[in-house]
């Protein structure tokens, strides 16, 4: 069962039978952030910490060159799911696909952020809108990296 609208859903009418995934985190976040009670976004700055588990130290190759990554993240805070609600900056009413509410049905997100520092396997960021203690699923070079490179590139 999942509330939706303060009333349960079965998850066989909500999902049509499909199957759950199960994903490991490959770290967690630290900032100090919170969620702001009721009110829109979170609390805190804007730099935040990554700490990825040792066993992805294999993994960052290259990392380090890198200007801005794509952190895929779970909600793992979210509330029950609201299908329409004023939304945050804009008042505008609103679903949750037309918004960026961590309260979903699926509690995944996706934020691009600028690449500050990389110290062993731990990423200082800017731009993570995760909240203190969020566990972190993916990590992929953004587009906005990938431009910067071919452009570089281009110019030499």
């Amino acid at each position: 069962m999942r509330l939706i609208d303060q009333q349960p859903v079965c998850l066989e009418c909500l999902y049509g039978g499909v199957e759950p995934v199960c994903i490991w985190p490959i770290g967690v976040v630290a900032n100090g952030k919170k969620r702001s009670g009721d009110a829109y976004g979170t609390t805190g700055g804007d730099v935040s910490v990554i700490r990825l588990s040792g066993g992805m130290s294999s993994m960052m190759k290259g990392l380090s060159d890198e200007t801005h990554l794509t952190v895929v993240w779970q909600l793992h805070e979210s509330r029950p799911v609201k299908t329409v609600f004023a939304r945050g900056w804009d008042g505008k009413k609103v679903g949750p696909f037309a918004s960026r509410t961590p309260d979903r049905l699926t509690p995944i997100a996706i934020t691009d952020v600028e690449l500050l520092e990389v110290e062993g396997t731990t990423l200082t960021v800017r731009g993570l809108d995760a909240i203190d203690g969020t566990p972190v699923l993916d990590i992929k070079v953004a587009r906005k990296s990938l431009e910067q490179t071919r452009k570089a590139n281009r110019n030499k």
